[in-house]
């Protein structure tokens, strides 16, 4: 039996040998030619046509979509980089640079004065940002970062008044722009966000410019992300309090400590909360993360914290038991806790928030979870939360008296330590206890909810058995296995 070897083409000018190989120098030929015909052959018209699907693929509704600025794809620097011609189609967009992201440990600053003109007269954003590497680096990392930080912002200041989000994330906290460095107009500015890694100290600016003579007019500023020395100096210069489209704050990284202009307390965060939300009602959103305030002491009648979601990240829990203790009405809506340590949560009073978040390995959650009244529980991140934790949950429980009667939904994402068995436990025990309650009562007009809901991901395994227990049990259902991927 005779077989065909198989046809090989090669490009006009090169020679097979007979046994259909090229040779190496021929090789080398044979791919230069695919370069040239893949980076300069293909004709403007087509390469643009690419470079528009790909900076479609890149936005939404005119938006760019959030990327990682330690990504090597980001459009358009990736394509910018393969050769001039790439370049000189790319630069004939100024849209495909309306995203600009500087990286002070690989961007040249010769190269930013470019990005920011490529766009000309159009709206743009910007992310100046550090090298992984260095971000999680020591402490003591003693570079230039703030001698470059402050160059790149006398080049960004110019365009500021066309600037739709200025973000910054540095590694210190005294490399960052100070906030009275803004002492300029920015009307389009949407998002402002100067946030590092470790707080060693405020800029030399803060603290610096009289506050009358200092102007920073964003009226359309909607997410304000400032680390706490920068949000201290921004209580001082009382300017938060004046953003009335302010949708989100988030004040981060404060480790304390007396300097010349003043203290950071938990009174001047609620005091902002609720002076945005009483004369705006626009604020949604409080996020606090890594933030050791001077003092806790607040107010004796209270503040209104009414808004959407509260999440608290790394904060000290008795600072978070002050929070919902000194709120004048409901809670948010939304309250996510979130600790790296092994805090113990059992005294924190979280009764009416609708939705409870608690992420990290937390001691005495079922104490927690017993004295909560919402719709849903998510637990996030937990080896603590295992069959012993379930089962406390439902051990505690009054028998003459429906505890969490509103709670029908649980989520679980990223926790392996428990088993499906002391699930099922609880949920039948939710159920009993519902019964009784309906049986005790059975003219209220009160709700008293069975667990409905169950969504896991990234779970231990369980059974087939198993899951269609769950779903003669509850209304949606849904379990995705970690080790295997495997989704019931």
């Amino acid at each position: 039996m005779i077989t065909q070897k198989p046809i090989v083409y090669a490009p006009a000018g090169f020679h097979l040998s007979s046994s259909g190989q090229t040779s190496h120098d021929q090789k080398r030929q044979f791919g230069a030619h695919h370069r040239r015909l893949n980076n300069r052959g293909l004709p403007p018209e087509l390469l643009l046509l690419i470079f528009e699907h790909v900076y479609a693929d890149s936005t939404l509704n005119g938006e760019w979509i959030a990327c990682s600025p330690q990504s090597r794809t980001q459009f358009p620097f990736a394509p910018a980089a393969v050769c001039k011609a790439w370049r000189d189609v790319l630069a004939s967009v100024p849209r495909f640079w309306t995203r600009i992201i500087i990286n002070l440990d690989t961007t040249k600053l010769s190269d930013i004065n470019t990005y920011l003109h490529l766009s000309r007269k159009l709206t743009f954003e910007i992310t100046v940002t550090r090298d992984q590497r260095f971000l999680s680096n020591s402490r003591t990392n003693n570079d230039d970062e703030g001698a470059q930080t402050a160059t790149v912002m006398a080049l960004i200041i110019p365009h500021l008044h066309r600037c739709r989000a200025l973000c910054f994330q540095l590694l210190r906290s005294s490399s960052l722009p100070a906030l009275r460095h803004l002492n300029v107009t920015a009307p389009l500015l949407e998002r402002l966000k100067l946030q590092c890694g470790v707080d060693d100290g405020e800029h030399p600016l803060v603290g610096s410019l009289d506050p009358e003579q200092w102007r920073f007019y964003a009226p359309m500023l909607r997410h304000l992300f400032l680390n706490g020395r920068n949000f201290r100096d921004a209580c001082a210069l009382r300017w938060v309090e004046s953003l009335q489209n302010l949708e989100h704050l988030c004040v981060s990284r404060y480790s304390g400590g007396k300097y010349p202009t003043g203290e950071l307390h938990l009174h001047d965060v609620l005091l902002i909360v609720d002076r945005l939300h009483r004369l705006f009602g626009i604020l949604q959103k409080l996020t606090l993360q890594d933030v050791s305030f001077d003092g806790i002491l607040t107010r004796e009648d209270g503040y209104d914290i009414q808004i959407e979601a509260v999440s608290l990240q790394s904060i000290d829990l008795s600072t978070v038991r002050t929070i919902f203790m000194s709120k004048t009405g409901p809670a948010p809506r939304l309250v996510h806790i979130k600790h790296e340590l092994s805090p113990c949560v059992y005294h924190i009073r979280l009764t009416q928030a609708d939705t409870l978040v608690l992420e990290g390995p937390f001691s005495h959650m079922a104490n927690a979870i017993n004295i909560w009244d919402g719709n849903c529980l998510s637990i996030k991140n937990c080896p603590t939360f295992d069959d012993r934790t379930i089962r406390d949950i439902h051990r505690l429980w009054d028998p003459s008296k429906l505890t969490s009667p509103n709670w029908s939904q649980l989520k679980i994402d990223n926790c392996t330590e428990f088993s499906a068995d002391a699930l099922l436990a609880l949920i039948d025990a939710r159920n009993d206890a519902v019964q009784r309650a309906r049986d005790r009562d059975i003219t209220s007009q009160a709700p008293f909810n069975n667990l409905q809901v169950l969504q896991v991901h990234g779970g231990p395994p369980i059974s087939p058995e198993d899951a269609e227990a769950f779903k003669e049990r509850l209304l949606t259902f849904e379990w995705h296995e970690a080790a295997t991927g495997i989704t019931h």
